[in-house]
């Protein structure tokens, strides 16, 4: 295949500098804002982050009261007030309950994938049959498969104390029987991610070297397919790609590295119990900062696991998360406990977004440019239910989406909703998602 079919083919400028040998050696040291093109002057690249917390809500104090666009958050999303008009709040979304396994085994396996789980594994269950592994790619995987290679990372997934490699722990699937395990530490985490950004002074001067070096390749190759392929319309976007590169050419020296990484985390046992606040805030660090250097623009969350047994001795309970969510309905220690540990979730929620928020990026911040999704696999612990399952949507996604809302639907499948997030993501093509789904299109008003 020539280069100018190449070319013709492509949907992005980087993406025909990618068919460029000397450009994709440029890419990964290219400024964020540079390696953006697509976008308008001052914006950046869109992302996606799937957030988990475990063992369902109280549905009475979680869902808002209003309407649509004037709407109060209930109780359990207090914490969140600030960041009100930064988020979607979605209420009546079943998750489907088709095919073996328990309710918490579905719920985990489905919540992304849209697809039952399959059938005559090792983890057992209920509805006739053993449980295996999920049986269908997630959603954040569809979408790194169509945009991850802008990145040094397709995707990252990030746990806190998930613990074990079973149906219960796994919520991301690179297909089907393929669960992809996050990385529970964040010493492992940063080391993957910032332990090479630390560069002395001769570093970065060899690093500035190498970037205008191969900034000049590409001009020539650029030239040279000026005057092998002269068409008008070739011209214009080979003129368009020049004015990147001399963009990028103009700010080389100033963009070293392009961005700040975290301080390296300190040693700790990260799987102790108690210290499950202080993993989960330094993921989230990393996360952020993940996003802020453009290392990837698709990442996951997962706090603990569904059946999630973390002791909440911080609120003061000596009872498990799980346990807690089976009492009652009107056991005040469920009530309070329940009520409290969701409440901090979403402490934590804004944290992540605070510090989302406190990374400048062109005209705005990474928050702007980043859809937060909050999902549960249960509705409610007790009850093991599959509807009315919480989700939120938070940040800005670029504008993708409508923020500042309330939703309320009938029972509606989340298939719908998982379409919504392929196209907020770009991916306008996508109708259907996941073996559950007898419908079609995204969730109705979402987008």
């Amino acid at each position: 295949m020539g280069i100018r079919k190449r070319f013709n083919a492509a949907s992005s400028r980087r993406t025909f500098l990618q068919s460029l040998g000397a450009a994709g050696v440029l890419l990964p040291f290219l400024p964020p804002m540079a390696r953006e093109s697509d976008a308008a002057p001052g914006d950046g690249p869109r992302r996606i982050v799937l957030l988990f917390t475990a063992n369902g809500t109280l549905h009475e104090n979680w869902v808002p009261s209003g309407n649509q666009t004037d709407f109060t958050l209930g109780p359990l999303l207090q914490p969140l007030q600030a960041y009100k008009d930064r988020m979607i709040v979605l209420d009546g979304l079943e998750v489907s309950r088709d095919g073996v396994g328990d309710g918490h085994q579905k719920g985990m396996g489905h919540l992304w994938t849209g697809s039952r789980l399959l059938e005559g594994g090792e983890f057992g269950g209920g509805n006739g049959g053993s449980a295996g592994w999920g049986g269908g790619i997630s959603v954040d995987q569809h979408i790194a498969n169509a945009v991850g290679t802008e990145t040094a990372y397709k995707s990252l997934e990030f746990g806190v104390q998930t613990k074990g490699a079973n149906v219960w722990s796994r919520m991301s699937y690179s297909g089907p029987n393929q669960p992809i395990a996050p990385e529970d530490s964040s010493s492992a985490m940063f080391d993957r991610l910032f332990a090479g950004l630390d560069l002395s002074a001769s570093e970065m001067a060899k690093l500035v070297a190498r970037r205008q070096s191969v900034i000049d390749v590409v001009k020539g190759d650029l030239d040279k397919i000026m005057l092998d392929h002269g068409s008008t319309e070739d011209r214009i976007k080979l003129e368009s790609h020049l004015e990147s590169i001399r963009a990028v050419e103009q700010r080389v020296n100033a963009d070293v590295p392009a961005c700040e990484p975290p301080g390296a985390p300190g040693g700790m046992d990260e799987g102790a119990n108690d210290n499950f606040p202080e993993v989960a805030k330094r993921q989230m660090d990393l996360l952020a900062m993940s996003l802020g250097c453009d290392l990837t623009r698709v990442a996951s969350l997962q706090f603990s696991r569904s059946v999630s047994g973390v002791r909440f001795t911080w609120l003061g309970h000596g009872k498990s998360h799980h346990d807690l969510s089976h009492l009652g309905n009107s056991d005040p220690e469920m009530i309070n406990g329940i009520s409290e540990i969701n409440t901090w979730y979403a402490e934590q929620v804004k944290y992540l977004m605070d510090a989302m928020a406190a990374i400048p990026e062109g005209n705005g911040t990474v928050l702007d440019n980043t859809l937060i999704v909050w999902g549960n696999e249960l509705s409610r612990g007790n009850s093991h239910g599959n509807r009315p399952v919480p989700f939120v949507l938070l940040g800005g996604a670029s504008g993708a989406l409508d923020m500042g809302r309330y939703l309320q639907f009938d029972n509606v499948r989340h298939n719908r909703l998982l379409v919504s997030l392929c196209h907020a993501m770009g991916m306008d093509e996508q109708e259907t998602f996941g073996n559950t789904d007898g419908g079609s299109g995204g969730l109705a008003g979402l987008t």
